[in-house]
């Protein structure tokens, strides 16, 4: 069982809060390894621990989050599954497994998170998920061996 002076087991997001009265704020939020962040807006507590940047905890009323958009995973990056990397189920077509590639590299590409403002840690660790997200895509990729995905010209 749980003792109180034991730590239980979190995953760190990196989250954009907007709040309610517009203001809008790039921090970290902590959820059970069993829970998803949607999972934690929608439970029973009034008030929701945000970590920021320096490290400092700031609470909010959950009423007072207008929005939240999750930036990346800092901790999925621990599984070895490639399919759970980039969120995706090993029973996807290939057209499924591309396009969850495509919305897992877009949320981390260094180049967007440098492009929001966003601390050097956040560019680091949003390279070091891109690089899970890309090996996990090459290993799936020859897993199946799957053909090149047909893009859409550029007009």
């Amino acid at each position: 069982m749980f003792s109180p002076g034991q730590k239980k087991a979190r995953n760190k997001y990196a989250v954009e809060v907007e709040l309610e009265d517009g203001k809008v704020q790039t921090l970290f939020v902590f959820v059970a390894p069993d829970m998803r962040v949607i999972d934690m807006l929608n439970d029973e507590r009034m008030f929701i621990p945000f970590e920021t940047t320096d490290g400092t905890i700031t609470i909010y009323k959950k009423h007072a989050i207008k929005r939240l958009t999750e930036l990346f995973a800092a901790e999925r990056t621990a599984t070895k599954d490639p399919y759970d990397i980039i969120d995706v189920s090993a029973k996807a077509s290939d057209k499924e497994v591309h396009e969850a590639y495509r919305r897992a590299i877009a949320s981390v590409h260094p180049d967007h998170i440098q492009a929001l403002g966003l601390p050097q840690d956040f560019i680091e660790l949003a390279t070091r998920r891109a690089m899970a997200v890309n090996d996990a895509y090459d290993r799936i990729k020859r897993e199946r061996n799957m053909q090149p995905v047909e893009q859409p010209p550029f007009n």
